[in-house]
C-alpha cells in the first residue's frame, strides 16, 4: 500500500498516464531551490544590482564537477531572460552566461567571447581592439552580469600563459565595469590564488558536496516529489538515503541522474517504487570508484564494488534488503 506523501501538481496528475509519458516526465530537468543554490542566487542578484563602478565586485561559483554551478547559473540566467524588443537595434541580454575557452591563451578567449556573441571579427586584429570591440558589444547589449562557465578549462597551462588569462579577465571586467562571475571546479579556486589581484576580485562561493543530514533528506523528499511514480519510495529514509549518498557520491548533478534512470526502470519493472534492490540492479557505481573499473576492465579483469560493506563501514544496518520489493 503506497504511503502519504507529497507529489508536485504536474506529477500527480501523471500518475495514471501512461508509462511512456510518465518516463518523459521524469526526464525532464527541473529547478530544486535547495539552500546553498538559493544562497548562492541571492549573492548573483546582489551582483546584478550592483552600479557601474570601476572596479566592481565578482564571484567566483566553485564545486566538484556535476554538483550544480551550472544548473544554478543557467537558473539565475533564467530569472533574467533576455528582452527581444522589435523597435530596438538590438536585444537586452541582462545577463550573458558564455563557456570559458578550452586553453589559456588572451587572444583565444577573446575570440572564442566574440564568436559565442555572433560578432563579425577579424582574427588578425590586434588584442586590444578585440577587448574594445568585445566591450563594447557586451554593454550595448545591457549587460548586467557577465557569467564565464568553467573557466578552469583556460587556465590549464604554463604559468606564463595562465597568468596572460588571470589578465585578460581583469583587463575585461574593468572595461565593462560590470561585475563577472566565474564557475569552475576547486583546481580554478586554486590557479586565481596564484594572483593575489585576481583573487581578491573572486571571492569563492563553495558548493560542498552533500552529506547525510537534513539539508539532503529535504532534497532527496523534493526529487520524491517531481517522480509520478504510483507508490511512495521514501527515498528519504533512513534505509534508502544513506545508500543514494554513497552511489551519488555527494553530487547533486548525479543524484539527478541516477533517480532519473531508477525511477525509469522503477515504472518499466512494475515496481513503481525506488528500492535498495532496484538500485543495486542498476549497477550504479559512485564517481570516484569510475576510474578503478575503467583499469580493471582495461586488464580483463571485473570490478566489483560491493555497497554493502561501505554502508557498513559508516554503521548502517541495512536489514533484509530482498524483502522490500514485497511489501
Amino acid at each position: 500500500m503506497a504511503q502519504e506523501r507529497q507529489l508536485i501538481e504536474a506529477a500527480a496528475a501523471l500518475l495514471k498516464a501512461p508509462d511512456a509519458e510518465r518516463i518523459a516526465f521524469i526526464k525532464r530537468d527541473r529547478w530544486i531551490g535547495y539552500p546553498q543554490a538559493k544562497a548562492a542566487l541571492v549573492e548573483m542578484e546582489t551582483l546584478y544590482s550592483y552600479p557601474v563602478v570601476t572596479r566592481p565586485p565578482n564571484m567566483l561559483l566553485t564545486a566538484d564537477t556535476n554538483n550544480g554551478k551550472s544548473t544554478i547559473v543557467n537558473r539565475f540566467a533564467a530569472l533574467h531572460p533576455v528582452v527581444d524588443d522589435p523597435h530596438a537595434a538590438r536585444a537586452e541580454r541582462p545577463v550573458i552566461v558564455l563557456d570559458a575557452p578550452s586553453a589559456p591563451d588572451e587572444e583565444r578567449f577573446y575570440n572564442h567571447l566574440l564568436k559565442e556573441l555572433g560578432a563579425i571579427y577579424k582574427p588578425s586584429d590586434r588584442i586590444d581592439k578585440k577587448l574594445f570591440q568585445l566591450t563594447d558589444l557586451l554593454l550595448k547589449t545591457g549587460l548586467q552580469v557577465l557569467v564565464i562557465d568553467e573557466i578552469n578549462n583556460s587556465l590549464a597551462g604554463t604559468g606564463t600563459r595562465r597568468q596572460q588569462m588571470l589578465n585578460a579577465i581583469k583587463e575585461l571586467g574593468n572595461s565593462l565595469g560590470r561585475p563577472i562571475i566565474l564557475t569552475g571546479t576547486f583546481d580554478a579556486l586554486l590557479m586565481l590564488r596564484e594572483d593575489k589581484q585576481v583573487q581578491n576580485r573572486f571571492p569563492p562561493f563553495v558548493l560542498p558536496k552533500w552529506q547525510l543530514d537534513g539539508d539532503f533528506l529535504q532534497l532527496l523528499a523534493s526529487f520524491e516529489s517531481a517522480l509520478p511514480l504510483r507508490r511512495a519510495s521514501n527515498l528519504a529514509s533512513e534505509r534508502l538515503a544513506p545508500l543514494l549518498l554513497i552511489l551519488s557520491g555527494g553530487l547533486i548533478g548525479e543524484l539527478s541522474r541516477l533517480l532519473k534512470r531508477a525511477a525509469t526502470e522503477a515504472i518499466l519493472s512494475g515496481r513503481e517504487r525506488i528500492t535498495i534492490p532496484l538500485l543495486l540492479d542498476l549497477k550504479w557505481l559512485p564517481p570516484e570508484e569510475r576510474d578503478k573499473a575503467a583499469s580493471a576492465a582495461e586488464a580483463g579483469l571485473v570490478y566489483r564494488f560491493d555497497y554493502r560493506d561501505r554502508l557498513a563501514a559508516l554503521g548502517i544496518d541495512q536489514g533484509d534488503e530482498d524483502d522490500e520489493d514485497a511489501e
